[in-house]
């Protein structure tokens, strides 16, 4: 029987026209599964199957990544590859991703973008010159300038724009949701940083507004009034100090705008946005930022309009969803990393079932800027469901896991669904691997949701899990596998200096057990190094972090390092960079900086210094087992994400 427990959260809405089956959508992001190369990318079956799985989830509306309505004179960002409907062939791969939502009883709205403006990346000055509202410097290439756009440049946009909501429609999507905040070209003409212009397109507030309204209207006169237009708008732009002479959007201006747009009947809803990709945590918060300024201005805009407002930022709990609701502070939230991280967590919330949590590591958004598709950290199936169901093994094995770290349980429970017999051995006396260590910092306690997941899954699963065990070469005897999957970690790397015993490791620190006071020394400006500084200051103790290298917290994702810099810079810890250490004493350490030594009076030290495994058990076992694989942090130090993906995909191969 449903357990509908959150009130009008999951029960049926509407947006103008649009009835819906709860209040719950899927953000636009982008993923990168499209089809076709650069300049003729369109919707493909690996996308269509990725809205099915969340419509099948229990999706009330699904919002498509941004999609292009013409590359004529627009063609920007390139490296995205947004999907494309500039003619009417496209609009049968649009259909197929309607049809496939629509089965589950979910609704589609596409995302439909004018184009990047002056965030145009790879430029190409001869064939498309980078277009904006006023000539600015455009974003990612400071030494180009993009030049403003003619009045028969903007009506191209406008009537291509229209032009493709009409495809779209026809295609069955149910909304259009329109691109007027993140930054991109309608965010320009209404901010006041990129638009100079002295026509009927700019200037004043209103005449800012001249391109998306005539933008609306010419929708309109397409789709027909009875069409829901959902418009997305930026509440604040939060432009860094100098990168424009005028300062951007801020919420007076979008409740500006929406009002105007509700006096002219435009807008069925908007959804609402805050930042820019100067600073992109804002678009897409990670572990190190909070929803208070973004809440702060939804408040203030909520209170001002009459249509209906979607939240989207950092909200994950269904519980402070329905206080929301309840409170009238939102009227339907929109989530995006969440649906990635569980394509089910509306249908488990009904049936009052454990979610798999987003981390918020930003490691889908990672693997976008690193020119990959969108990948996830702790569901390895995203942007795979298009291969179907784990399929029985043909042959059923005895497979033996060696580790009960993320990657160990992944690939034990990934094999157990095949169907073989499967034994998981941990040396210590709990599982989880190092996932209480990462959840030390207070802003990571996502992490420790995770933890209670996997113990859940365990607990469902038919896996045999055995702690306590240290695997190695005798072990096989006793449990004779046919398979043996290594995913034991890596330990902390402790270089033989003198008096190094008389230090301590991260890890020992993160796990509490062992304790440091006072003054403390920091060996290592990675992202452990820094995120101890955090946990030790927030204990009263006086931090200095050692890091070999120019700068810390130079390995971390270029996503999060602007907002781990942020969290680094609040502790008060002094940096020393390009200093080695040379010794450790009970006073403090000497290390070696521009050749001279220097002494750092400390009460404690505590290492931060990567990690290495040291262990021969996969050469070991290479005669004693037919199979042996190694995954994770035992083959090569790397992140929660490598282990937990290589680990499904060997438990789904073997």
């Amino acid at each position: 029987m449903i357990r509908n427990t959150y009130g009008n959260l999951l029960k049926p809405a509407k947006i103008g026209t649009m009835e819906l089956k709860n209040r719950i959508c899927m953000a636009p992001m982008d993923y990168k599964y499209f089809s076709g190369n650069e300049e003729e990318s369109s919707m493909s079956y690996q996308q269509v199957k990725v809205f099915e799985a969340r419509a099948k989830g229990g999706c009330g509306l699904i919002f498509t990544c941004a999609t292009q309505a013409e590359r004529e004179i627009m063609p920007y960002p390139r490296e995205m590859q947004f999907p494309l409907i500039d003619r009417d062939e496209r609009i049968k791969e649009f259909a197929e991703a309607a049809d496939a939502v629509h089965v589950y009883g979910a609704k589609i709205g596409c995302e439909l973008t004018m184009g990047s403006g002056r965030y145009a990346d790879n430029v190409d000055m001869e064939k498309y010159p980078p277009l904006a509202p006023s000539e600015c410097q455009t974003q990612y290439h400071p030494e180009v300038r993009a030049r403003a756009m003619t009045v028969p440049e903007i009506k191209h946009m406008i009537r291509t724009y229209a032009e493709a909501a009409g495809r779209l429609k026809r295609a069955g999507f149910d909304a259009l949701l329109v691109m007027g905040g993140g930054g991109y070209l309608i965010n320009q003409f209404l901010s006041p940083a990129w638009n100079q212009r002295t026509d009927i397109y700019g200037g004043s507030r209103e005449k800012r507004m001249t391109f998306l309204i005539e933008t609306l209207q010419e929708v309109k006169k397409v789709v027909g009034d009875d069409y829901p237009i959902i418009v997305s708008l930026n509440m604040d732009d939060l432009l860094p100090e100098g990168v424009s002479a005028c300062k951007g959007i801020v919420v007076e201006d979008a409740i500006a705008t929406a009002q105007k747009l509700e006096e002219l009947d435009l807008a069925d809803a908007f959804h609402l946005r805050i930042g820019n990709y100067y600073n992109q945590e804002y678009i897409v918060p990670s572990a190190y930022v909070t929803n208070e300024l973004y809440m702060e201005n939804f408040k203030k805009f909520k209170k001002s309009v009459t249509r209906p407002v979607i939240f989207e930022n950092k909200l994950s709990d269904p519980k402070e969803m329905q206080r929301l609701l309840e409170e009238g502070i939102l009227d339907f939230v929109s989530t995006g990393r969440k649906w990635i991280a569980d394509p089910d967590w509306v249908n488990k919330t009904l049936y009052d079932k454990p979610v798999r949590p987003c981390l918020r590591c930003n490691y889908c958004l990672h693997t976008l800027w690193l020119g990959k598709s969108t990948s996830c950290a702790v569901n390895p199936e995203h942007g795979h469901e298009f291969e179907g169901e784990i399929p029985p093994a043909p042959k059923k094995k005895k497979v033996l896991v060696i580790g009960a770290g993320p990657g160990g349980i992944t690939a034990a429970l990934t094999a157990s669904q095949r169907g073989h017999s499967v034994t998981l051995l941990e040396k210590e006396n709990k599982i989880g691997g190092k996932l209480e260590i990462v959840a030390a910092p207070s802003y990571k306690k996502q992490y420790l949701e995770y933890l209670d997941y996997l113990k859940y899954q365990m607990e469902e699963s038919d896996v045999e899990v055995c702690l306590g065990v240290e695997a190695s070469p005798e072990t096989m005897d006793f449990y004779h596998p046919d398979t043996v999957i290594i995913a034991a970690g890596a330990d902390p790397i402790v270089p033989p200096l003198e008096g190094i015993d008389l230090a301590v490791t991260a890890d020992q620190v993160l796990s509490g057990k062992r304790k440091v006071r006072g003054t403390v020394v920091i060996v290592g400006g990675g992202l452990v190094g820094c995120e101890t500084a955090h946990v030790l200051t927030e204990q009263g103790c006086k931090v200095h972090i050692v890091e070999m290298r120019d700068q810390v917290l130079k390995d971390t994702s270029y996503v999060t390092r602007h907002s781990q810099l942020d969290v680094l810079k609040s502790t008060g810890a002094a940096l020393h960079v390009n200093t080695k250490l040379l010794k450790v004493t009970q006073r403090g350490i000497t290390a070696e900086h521009d050749g001279k030594e220097q002494f750092i009076e400390a009460d404690a030290v505590v290492l931060a210094m990567g990690y290495r495994n040291r262990s021969n058990l996969y050469e070991e076992l290479q005669d004693l087992v037919e199979e042996v694989y190694q995954i994770g942090d035992f083959r090569q130090t790397r992140k929660i994400s490598d282990a937990v993906n290589e680990g499904y995909r060997i438990g789904r191969g073997i």
